[in-house]
């Protein structure tokens, strides 16, 4: 009796290559949300983070219209994201989690100096995917 070893090899394969094609096309995302940002882009920010999307900045948080109500109240005016790095716990959830760096103010105010840790949740509905919830948190200085 033959073993099944290497079609469950080439199955788990499959799958794995499918998932980094889901997290390539996810990383281009979050740095698409990135980009409409900074160019205050309601209609392709509202694109890619639904009405029911929430944002948990060091200023408080924040729900989709809120952002996009205050997107000329903001300006960005340079940002460096790290390597992201992400998970699917399942077929229509991913998360991505990644340093980033951004220069700019809002309101007048410049944004808090220094490095923030992002969390973007994205879910799959129907054929697109969209950023659900985005968390950033100031990284310690050590």
């Amino acid at each position: 009796m033959k073993k099944s070893g290497g079609r469950r090899a080439a199955k788990t394969k499959t799958k794995r290559r499918a998932k980094d094609a889901v997290l390539a096309e996810l990383v281009r995302l979050e740095k698409r949300v990135w980009d409409m940002a900074q160019r205050g882009d309601a209609d392709g920010f509202r694109e890619l983070v639904p009405e029911d999307g929430v944002m948990i900045f060091q200023s408080g948080i924040v729900r989709q219209a809120e952002y996009i109500a205050t997107m000329k109240d903001r300006t960005i005016s340079d940002y460096e994201i790290g390597e992201i790095r992400g998970f699917l716990p399942n077929a229509t959830t991913a998360i991505l989690m990644y340093e980033a760096v951004r220069m700019g103010e809002e309101n007048g105010k410049r944004f808090p100096l220094g490095t923030v840790i992002e969390s973007t949740t994205w879910i799959k509905r129907g054929r697109r995917w969209v950023a659900i919830l985005n968390q950033e948190t100031p990284q310690r200085a050590e």
